[in-house]
């Protein structure tokens, strides 16, 4: 297929996109459960190829045209086309945005991944919006506190006292450096994007349950009053919804480890809101005053997964073979070195 008919073909999809995003269709009404509430089950896919943040060549636009987002689409499924390297995050988009403004450029714009190719991700989703992050108005995360900056530098530092050391054969160790142990669980926000990016509601008038497709964790949210403080510190937080009108809003807090860089006293607040007959739009607010200096909001839109209508199980390695592998190479240089 030529790369003329590929632009025009995709930019009669592309076209057509922005308006279905989040405006319902004449007619539509919002479908609801047997107590009245909005109906939000589904597996909904997150795969918007639209960047976290704004990038700083488009400056102040919030949005591209219709010409601009068809070429940016026409990059990105050229290059799938070739089977490559995996294309994940904002990735997919910058490097199209990249390559548009310096054509000569090499292509991509980042390191390899090497372990995955394209075969692993689903396609993306384009419209026009410049960023995810719809406040603060620049589309951008906001400028980090002195206590985060001193936190972070103090992580930082311990990582690499971690690395630094050699190898001591326990499996304490392991857990900071081997993949395999570090599959642990799901993560929040529901930001992921591409790879693993499947989300399956379940609801009833008491509670509502999420499975997070990667690392296979489900979220049980009982719905209840606001105000109800629960002295819990859990890696997923500890969540309560409530419905305002037809949007089902959760709030989060008592996470360990905290989310995206936070503290451990982070504020997460959720809004599940059905916005057409394939569209979820999902919005989250984070909130740490010891991290940023203003909360920050980002709006995703989730449609229905393609596929078989089930989520398989995601084991993150075919096996814990690092650990038995490590654990018997410490021994064997031991006894070698008469230990």
């Amino acid at each position: 297929m030529t790369k003329t008919r590929l632009l025009t073909i995709v930019a009669v999809v592309v076209t057509l996109a922005p308006a279905s995003w989040a405006q319902a269709p004449e007619g539509w009404t919002v479908p609801r459960t047997a107590d009245g509430r909005p109906d939000l089950q589904g597996i909904w896919a997150s795969d918007s190829a639209t960047p976290l943040q704004r990038p700083e060549a488009l400056g102040g636009r919030t949005t591209l045209t219709d010409e601009e987002v068809a070429a940016l689409e026409a990059h990105a499924v050229a290059y799938a086309a070739q089977g490559g390297d995996a294309v994940f995050g904002d990735s997919v988009f910058l490097s199209a945005l990249a390559s548009l403004n310096e054509p000569d450029a090499p292509d991509g714009q980042r390191p390899p991944f090497w372990s995955y190719d394209n075969q692993w991700m689903e396609g993306r989703w384009f419209d026009n919006r410049t960023s995810l992050i719809v406040d603060p108005s620049n589309g951008r995360i906001p400028p980090l506190t002195a206590e985060a900056v001193a936190r972070n530098e103090r992580a930082r530092a311990e990582r690499e006292a971690v690395l630094a050391r050699p190898p001591s054969g326990v499996t304490e160790e392991l857990a900071r450096l081997d993949r395999g142990v570090l599959c642990r669980g799901g993560r929040l926000p529901m930001s992921g994007r591409g790879y693993n990016s499947n989300y399956q509601v379940f609801q009833t008038p008491t509670h509502v349950a999420i499975q997070m497709e990667m690392m296979h964790d489900t979220r049980l949210i009982p719905v209840r009053p606001a105000g109800e403080v629960v002295d819990v510190r859990q890696d997923l937080g500890v969540s309560y919804g409530r419905w305002e009108g037809d949007t089902f809003v959760v709030e989060t807090t008592g996470f360990t480890g905290g989310i995206n860089g936070s503290s451990d006293n982070v504020r997460l607040i959720e809004r599940f809101t059905r916005v057409g007959p394939e569209r979820l739009q999902y919005e989250y607010t984070l909130d740490d005053p010891s991290t940023w200096t203003q909360p920050w909001t980002v709006r995703i839109f989730m449609r229905p997964a393609p596929g078989t209508g089930f989520i398989y199980e995601y084991a993150c390695h075919e096996g814990n073979y690092a650990a038995e592998l490590s654990l018997r190479s410490t021994r064997a240089a031991e006894k070698a070195a008469g230990q």
